[in-house]
Formats: C-alpha cells, structure tokens, sequence
C-alpha cells in the first residue's frame, strides 16, 4: 500500500475520533447546561419564589408523584423538608395511614393507603428484593421504611438486612444501606431522625451476616 494511503487512513482515523471526542464532550455540555438550568430557573416563571412555593403546596398529595416529573427544581423542592413546612403552614397536612394488606394463602402481600382525598384506594408499588415477612416498620421524615427481615418462601434461614425506602411524595421505592446485623420480629422506632431497634431474631450462627454501616 503506499505511504501517503496510509498517512492518508491515519488522519481519517485520526480526524474521526477526535470528531466524535467533541460530539461527546457537547453532549456532556448540553446536559450539564440542562440540569443547571433546571435547578436555577424559577419555580414559576413571574412568581417571588416563596410564593411559587406556596402554590405547589397548596396541590394535594395524591398529584405529588405527577408534580415531581415536570423539572428537577419542582421534583427537589417537593423533596425537601421546606416542603412539608410550607404545607403545614398552609394547613394543606394530609395524613394518610398505610396498612399492610395480607393475600389469602399468606405467602403475598401489599401495602394500601388509607384517608386519601374522596376516599380512594391506593395500591403502592411492589416492595424491593423477594417477599418477606417479621421485617420493621417506621417512619422518618414522612417516608415509610422496611428494615430486615426473612424470606416468605425461604423461611428464617434466609435473614435480611435490607432496608428500603417508600417516598410517598415521588410513590417510588429505593434501597438505603442495610443494616449491621440481618434479623427479624424486632421493634423499631424513630426519636429525632434516628431509628432505634430493640430485640431480635438474629441470623442462625451457620450464617455470618454482612457488615456495613447501620441506621
């Protein structure tokens, strides 16, 4: 093949590569460019900000999970607890009770919301990881949390120390850093931000749960 052929291919190569490390490094631009954008623009165009806020709070809780799709300064705003603060003193507080709903052959379960507007029900959305039972529950921030755990079809020589996370403003689940120690059937609860856990049944001895930071 002759020399200027191959010089010629080189720099084609060349010329290709670096085209498409500048269409990389535009795209990275643009979608930082986005996300800066929406988290500096208004959360109403024409508002002071703390009355744009006192508008989206006046939306009731059920259209929440619909509010925090339309840009990311609505869906952080939603999620902050300045959020909760601002409903609250608008007297717009919805309490809502979730129960944990059993199926027929007790192998299943689900959980509901009660005390919605009108009185509808609510399915949540399937829990993380396979079907458990004797797992805690609590309330942090006005999210519902699921700590440990044995599996349903298992038993107890399967022991969890999952933790995960229902964050009824987003009705998204998501998984948070487990626990020290796998067990099940034990108290919980939650005084100043923290979680507090008392007794257990722990994981057999033929076992050794994993270790990571706790809660």
């Amino acid at each position: 093949m002759p020399c200027h052929d191959i010089l010629s291919r080189q720099f084609a190569d060349s010329e290709m590569c670096f085209s498409t490390e500048i269409q990389n490094k535009l795209k990275i631009s643009t979608v930082i460019k986005r996300e800066t954008r929406d988290l500096y623009c208004p959360i109403l165009p024409g508002l002071p900000e703390d009355v744009a806020k006192f508008c989206l709070a006046l939306v009731p809780r059920s259209y929440l999970p619909v509010m925090s799709t339309v840009c990311k300064k609505w869906r952080s705003f939603i999620q902050s607890k300045e959020f909760i603060t601002v409903r609250k003193e608008a007297g717009k507080l919805e309490e809502w009770l979730y129960v944990l709903i059993g199926d027929a052959e007790g192998k299943g379960s689900h959980w509901e919301v009660l005390g919605r507007f009108g009185g509808e029900k609510q399915i949540l959305p399937p829990m993380p990881g396979p079907i458990k039972a004797g797992f805690g529950v609590t309330v942090v921030n006005g999210k519902l949390l699921i700590m440990a755990g044995y599996s349903v079809d298992i038993g107890t020589a399967c022991v969890s120390a999952d933790v995960y996370q229902y964050d009824c403003r987003l009705n998204s689940w998501s998984t948070l850093a487990k626990m020290n120690i796998a067990r099940f059937d034990f108290a919980c609860t939650e005084v100043n931000g923290l979680i507090y856990v008392a007794g257990a049944s722990q994981v057999p001895k033929s076992t050794t749960p994993t270790q990571i930071n706790g809660h």
